[in-house]
């Protein structure tokens, strides 16, 4: 058991590698040989007019950084006290809607704006110090978003060109203040707002009609989310954690 919940803890780092291992690969020479006397398609993305728009539509798989304090809770009323801790659970998919506004900088480099809309949920589990499970609350996440980048893209190689990004994402979650329940065992609420930071990398298809794209990107937020709010029955639960950190990893295909 402790062994499978340690693993779970490092799935966003393994994340972050994956986004790394892709974006080498993007860069790679063999990966992306094309004939070079091939007519570039839709030239007006990279010469013509400054502003582009588009969509996005994509999943995201939400997590926790959680950190506990180790400070022993009384869970049942006249029970010796319990240094109980917890752990997020496996990733749940979520979804992701965007509108895209992007400003050509020069031939490598744009800002986007991405305002938009992300669902998703985290499994939040409570254990005992022997690892028997106390309690899962379900916590879903509604954001509202508006996330602000940079977009380096390599040079062009005939209809497909690799590109990294990174920023800031300010998230705006509307379902952080649902009503805390003891008889759901809802005992956790998340705080409202968070600025998270983001980097990723993706690919570019120039289509004879639109680009299309593939991205992988990770979003961190910077701020404690976790509420002083209580609930009557459910105070040890809050005050067994010393901070809860966002994070997200997101695949979107965009259309421009």
């Amino acid at each position: 058991m402790m062994a499978v919940l340690k693993m779970q803890n490092y799935t966003m780092r393994i994340a972050i590698s994956i986004l790394i291992i892709v974006s080498l690969s993007l860069f790679s020479n063999k990966a992306m040989a094309q004939r070079n006397d091939k007519p570039f398609t839709q030239l007006d993305y990279d010469y013509g007019k400054p502003f582009h728009f588009g969509f996005s539509l994509g999943f995201n798989f939400m997590d926790f950084t959680i950190k506990n304090n180790g400070i022993p809770q009384e869970i049942v009323t006249g029970q010796p006290l319990t240094p109980i801790w917890a752990d997020a659970s496996g990733m749940v998919p979520g979804f992701n809607v965007n509108i895209i506004t992007d400003y050509r900088l020069n031939q490598y480099f744009s800002v986007r704006c991405l305002p938009g809309l992300s669902f998703g949920q985290r499994d939040l589990k409570y254990y005992e110090p022997s690892g028997k499970l106390l309690t899962t609350m379900n916590l879903e996440s509604s954001f509202i978003e508006v996330p602000i980048l940079i977009k380096y893209k390599a040079k062009r190689s005939g209809d497909i060109r690799p590109y990294l990004i990174a920023g800031i994402n300010p998230r705006f979650d509307v379902a952080a203040y649902k009503k805390l329940n003891n008889k759901e065992g809802i005992y956790v609420r998340l705080n409202s707002s968070d600025v998270y930071y983001e980097f990723g990398a993706g690919l570019d298809f120039y289509l004879t009609y639109f680009k299309f794209s593939i991205e992988m990107k990770y979003s961190a937020g910077i701020s404690n989310v976790l509420s002083p709010d209580l609930v009557e029955g459910g105070e040890s639960y809050v005050k067994a954690l010393d901070k809860i950190q966002s994070q997200l990893f997101v695949i979107a295909f965009h259309f421009e």
